[in-house]
């Protein structure tokens, strides 16, 4: 199973149900780096307080047992909607509880400490599910009532279960790591980026909770403490203190977003939540008047190319309009992003120079299968790959589902339309085309060898006369003596195997390893706002390298010009 990561997010970054999608972008950048997940997730900002003044207000503060019950449902509500919002992007979750895990606590019921829980039935959950949602705060005791960690106990949480499954541990908090004082504000507050459990008890103030701080200090469990979506951090459990290299602000990317459809709407919306990272400069589009709530509209895409741009977002399909974007903006030194994959496959031997390695320029993560991480799988192997195959193609899944219902394929189209999960020429799709496009790139990515797309076998659904049930369309690629073996058909699949359980929107990936070992993968692949999670991730990614090298630039500038540093 891959390596497990807990992520706690405190109500410093979950202020509201606004804040949510930040949790499922730093959720998506852990899973498509090939982790599973476990989210502890805090009340909503005040929430807590608000409960605690209620039960006061009505009851008094008598009856610890109904205050501890009362309270909990705020961590309660958060991890709902949390668990809500990855279902929505098309992540494949689950939310638990610390009933069903077993997760006991000692002490009193509104200052307890947890002292076990059911690793093993997690670890069977993680089989299934690659994130677990659990709302944070509390356990429940020995007689099974709700019993509470205190002030911050989401922290203890986390911690505590990390320690527990032998898993790394992110607390997600406002501020990019620990300070000596208190960095909103102190006019001299220095980040530490690596230091001890016990000068973390000292230093922490209310960032971190102290009980939680000496469960770290008592496991031997060091973590991490950053803001979300950022490399920077301060590592907890160093064996001595580091102060961090002092750091330059960093200015927003400058983003001209080309296209503003199903896909490039939900890019806009998205982008615009992260004011301090990215600034639109420009929205290409075909006709501005199909657009009045879009600001910075132009027909205009040649606005792309210029200075004042750093980031090319292409959300325009087809090829003839995509490809000559994507690779002038390429040509003049931007980094390009796009959802488009015919254009990609199309012209990949063409494309590939800027697609790999420490100055890559290129990414199409969305290209293929929407949330799904095929290709951030694929590239961080490292061992071999036999064979891949999968449904990586969500129109397709849903035609199909409407079909086997005994609609007609016509009608069955037409609800694929109705629901945006099909074009209004759904050739592409149905003919099987589409995930010819999306096999290239996976063989590129996992056997390191380009085939053109029109070169690979290819029938569609549209080849099915009738009786479509347990039938999915599949894309297959082999390793062989020979080299890569390639198809693309429907394939009559039992509902009991994991790409025959795959239903609507849904795509799934197996992809096996010459040692015999199985990858599997799955997510939607279809919609605006799987897609748009992809195109995001990417977007995260350019952001933290372009932030890593602007202070190493500005690093180096300041020790040659020989300027006193406190770091």
């Amino acid at each position: 199973m891959s390596k497990i990561e807990v992520l706690k997010f405190g109500s410093s970054v979950l202020r509201s149900p606004g804040d949510l999608h930040v949790a499922v972008d730093e959720i998506y950048r852990r899973w498509r780096s090939g982790l599973r997940v476990l989210a502890v997730v805090s009340a909503f900002e005040g929430v807590t307080d608000e409960l605690m003044e209620d039960v006061a207000h009505i009851v008094g503060t008598e009856c610890a047992e109904a205050m501890a019950a009362y309270v909990a449902t705020g961590e309660e509500r958060t991890a709902a909607l949390l668990h809500a919002s990855l279902h929505q992007y098309g992540l494949p979750s689950r939310l638990v509880s610390p009933r069903e895990l077993s997760l006991v606590a000692e002490g009193s019921l509104l200052e307890s400490t947890p002292v076990k829980a059911n690793s093993v039935l997690l670890g069977q959950l993680f089989e299934q599910y690659p994130i677990l949602v659990l709302p944070g705060f509390y356990g429940i005791d020995t007689e099974g009532r709700t019993s509470l960690f205190g002030r911050g106990g989401s922290d203890l949480s986390a911690l505590f279960l990390a320690a527990e499954l032998g898993a790394d541990c992110r607390l997600v908090k406002d501020v990019r790591g620990v300070f000596d004082a208190d960095p909103a504000s102190a006019t001299a507050a220095h980040r530490f980026s690596a230091l001890s459990w016990r000068r973390a008890i000292e230093v922490s103030g209310p960032l971190i909770q102290k009980k939680a701080l000496q469960e770290a200090l008592a496991r031997g469990l060091a973590f991490e403490v950053g803001r979300p979506n950022e490399a920077t951090c301060t590592r907890v459990g160093h064996t001595h203190d580091e102060w961090a290299r002092e750091s330059t602000p960093v200015r927003p990317l400058r983003i001209a977003l080309c296209g503003c459809g199903v896909v490039g709407r939900g890019v806009y919306e998205t982008i615009k939540r992260y004011p301090e990272k990215f600034e639109i400069r420009h929205v290409v589009v075909r006709e501005v008047d199909r657009y009045p709530n879009v600001e910075r509209l132009t027909t205009d895409a040649a606005v792309a190319l210029g200075a004042d741009i750093d980031v090319v977002v292409v959300c325009f399909g087809g090829i003839n309009l995509a490809y000559p974007l994507v690779s002038a903006s390429l040509n003049s030194g931007k980094f390009v992003v796009t959802a488009n994959k015919a254009a990609v496959a199309a012209h990949g031997s063409t494309l590939a120079p800027y697609t790999r390695g420490k100055q890559r320029r290129l990414w199409y993560s969305a290209a293929v299968g929407g949330a799904l991480p095929g290709l951030e799988t694929l590239a961080a192997l490292s061992e071999p790959v036999r064979e891949i195959r999968g449904t990586i193609n969500g129109t397709c899944g849903v035609v199909l589902d409407a079909w086997s219902e005994g609609t007609s394929r016509e009608e069955a189209i037409a609800r694929a339309q109705a629901r945006g999960f099909a074009e209004a020429d759904p050739w592409q799709d149905l003919s099987g085309r589409d995930s010819a496009d999306k096999l290239a790139l996976l063989i590129d990515a996992a056997f390191g060898e380009w085939i053109e797309p029109r070169q690979i076998p290819t029938q569609g659904i549209n080849s099915l006369v009738d009786d479509p049930q347990g039938y999915k369309l599949i894309a297959r690629a082999l390793q062989t003596p020979r080299g890569v073996i390639a198809n693309v058909a429907p394939e009559r699949l039992p509902s009991t195997t994991f790409l025959g359980a795959s239903s609507g929107p849904e795509n799934r990936l197996e992809i096996e390893l010459w040692s015999g070992h199985v990858i599997r993968l799955r997510a939607q692949g279809a919609g605006r706002w799987p897609t748009t999670v992809s195109v995001l991730g990417d977007l995260h990614e350019i952001a933290r390298r372009y932030e890593a090298g602007y202070s190493e630039r500005h690093a180096l500038a300041r020790e040659d010009s020989h300027v006193p540093n406190y770091l």
